[in-house]
């Protein structure tokens, strides 16, 4: 399409199904950022029907969608002519943060790299980052990211070929042209040229992050004494959370004697928090969790337990209907078998145990109780984060000796007893097809054969694979260009490429930006499906479309809209007959 020359350069581009892009620039600069935001400024105010979230970046604006309520085709029309009107509004620095950085020592692994790379020694790189002042142009990755604008030209220096499994909060790194500090321990590419003590990310605060978009940032050289004495003293300041037995909870709840593999409070997430760097998070198969819930007759985002490969033993402590589904793990009440995908009653003093899932049967499952778990909402939902320790019960996982408070049963809710879901309105996630891929922003980074041999190789789910992101092993895809783009944001599903050329397929808990390539997403509706798989089992690919991606979730939407109808129908039928009798 022509574009007049006067007018601001924009394009539209899609990152699946569920996301569209606009791109306002190809370069880090304080314009376009600013561009950037006063776009999403004015989105926001317009109310888009089926636009959920505007997230921004460096030099693009991702709008995430409902693809069943939104207008795509009126959308990306009124995204290009906004994104050609939208003008510069320059930030105007509202306050200025001052971070102490121990540069160097052992929590600058890089420090070296950056030196070699900018042909500096080590003590020029710590003055010349120390010595400038920057602007933040976004949050972004984890929970309070700050991405700032700033850094000398001479330090940029590429990310890692391949991102660290593991890197402590408040490192301070490098990736390219940006500098920013890490506020959860995280993995991450960056290069990391020392930390800070200071805490940048709290969800129970009323403003949850130290820095906001705007905000001038400086760093401060310090050395090892003063930052042990300030990590003494932060850690002081800022406690973890108590542990349950001081939270009060009493009956009902559900007594852990045993945790499992992995068990955490989950709902449908956390939406709307992801321009300040919170992921979404929820059960990594929504879908089975929504089922469940209509089950026991709650609302389908309702809390719910998401169990792992082996789920916990349970003691309860007061009358409960539960429902589990997902994979089949094998529930037992008191040793004695009870089937899934169906309502069962549950005893105060009964337990509830699990053998263990099929190998070839899934890894996640989901028990869910009659109004649902009753943490507290933090951020507008009860789903844990473990990387931030936000939501579910302290924000971590299951252990024994917890007690996780439920809804008092009422006795309406025991006339769901024995209501079963329909084989025909669950979904086969363990089966062999291929999951449909649709074409991401970064498409063009891959070299011609590179999609074929994402298509048609069998990849196996890495040992390193969780919530965040489920690493892939296989051929390495040959890269035309550089892995390693722009920061900006990335949708769930995205499929990362990074410069060693394996995928990534970012899952529920996925960092809300990134600076490697996203060649293709993962259709939503098939997600789940790749949840289900445990390291070592394989995942193959298939090129889709979006009119099939979206398709598949109005399928979803379809089948918890007919659980609800035959949910209505039992109960009217158990009415009849009680009336009659």
């Amino acid at each position: 399409m022509p574009m007049d020359a006067e007018r601001p350069f924009a394009d539209v581009v899609t990152a699946g199904e569920c996301c569209l892009t606009v791109v306002l620039g190809s370069a880090i600069s304080e314009d376009t950022n600013a561009r950037v935001h006063t776009m999403r400024a004015s989105l926001a105010e317009q109310h888009i029907p089926g636009v959920l979230e505007l997230v921004p970046g460096y030099c693009t604006l991702a709008i995430y969608i409902d693809p069943l309520k939104a207008d795509v085709q009126g959308l990306c029309t009124l995204l290009l002519r906004e994104g050609r009107m939208t003008r510069s509004s320059m930030l105007v620095p509202q306050r200025t943060v001052v971070f102490p950085v121990l540069y160097g020592d052992t929590t600058g692994p890089d420090l070296g790299r950056v030196a070699a790379s900018s042909g500096l020694s080590v003590d020029d790189v710590i003055a010349r980052h120390a010595g400038r002042k920057y602007t933040c142009a976004m949050l972004g990755f984890l929970p309070g990211f700050p991405y700032l604008l700033g850094l000398d030209s001479q330090l940029e220096t590429p990310r890692l070929d391949a991102p660290r499994v593991s890197v402590p909060a408040g490192s301070v790194g490098i990736a390219g042209c940006q500098t920013g500090i890490y506020p959860l321990n995280s993995p991450g590419g960056w290069n990391i040229i020392g930390r800070t003590p200071l805490h940048l990310f709290d969800a129970e605060t009323t403003i949850p992050t130290l820095v906001r978009p705007g905000d001038r940032v400086e760093f401060r050289s310090i050395g090892r004494e003063e930052y042990d004495r300030r990590s003494t003293v932060l850690s002081a300041v800022c406690p973890q959370k108590a542990d349950s037995s001081s939270l009060g909870v009493t009956t009902p709840a559900m007594r852990v004697e045993a945790a499992g593999l992995l068990t955490t409070v989950q709902d449908l997430g956390r939406p709307g928090y992801q321009d300040i760097g919170m992921p979404l998070s929820g059960a990594m198969d929504p879908q089975a969790l929504a089922i469940g819930n209509v089950l026991v007759g709650n609302d389908p985002d309702a809390a719910a337990l998401e169990m792992t490969i082996t789920g916990p033993v349970l003691r309860f402590e007061t009358d409960a209907l539960v429902a589990v589904t997902g994979a089949d793990l094998h529930m037992t009440v008191n040793d004695r078998d009870a089937p899934a995908w169906t309502c069962c009653s549950v005893c105060a003093g009964d337990s509830v145990s699990f053998r263990g899932a099929d190998p070839s049967g899934g890894c996640r499952a989901y028990l869910c109780v009659a109004g649902g778990i009753r943490v507290p909402r933090v951020m507008g939902s009860r789903s844990t984060l473990l990387r931030s320790r936000t939501g579910g019960l302290e924000g971590r996982a299951l252990k024994a000796g917890d007690a996780v408070p439920i809804a008092l049963l009422e006795e309406a809710s025991l006339s769901l007893l024995g209501f079963s879901c329909p084989k025909n309105l669950r979904e086969e996630k363990t089966g062999c097809d291929a999951l449909p891929i649709l074409p991401g922003p970064q498409r063009h980074v891959l070299d011609s054969n590179a999609t074929s041999t994402l298509t048609a190789a069998t990849w196996v789910v890495a040992a390193a694979s969780d919530r965040m992101g489920y690493r892939l092993e296989g051929p390495a895809l040959s890269l035309a260009e550089s892995a390693d783009i722009i920061s900006a944001p990335v949708p769930l599903g995205a499929v990362q490429v990074t410069g060693s050329g394996q995928p990534i397929v970012l899952m529920a808990d996925h960092q809300t930006t990134g600076g490697y390539a996203v060649p293709f997403v993962v259709a939503r509706a098939w997600l789940a499906s790749l949840a289900q798989r445990q390291p070592g089992d394989t995942v193959t690919f298939t090129l889709g479309s979006v009119a099939s991606a979206v398709e598949g979730l109005r399928r979803q939407g379809t089948a918890l809209k007919q659980l609800a109808e035959l949910r209505r129908e039992w109960l009217a039928r158990l009415n009849t007959r009680q009336g009659d009798g």
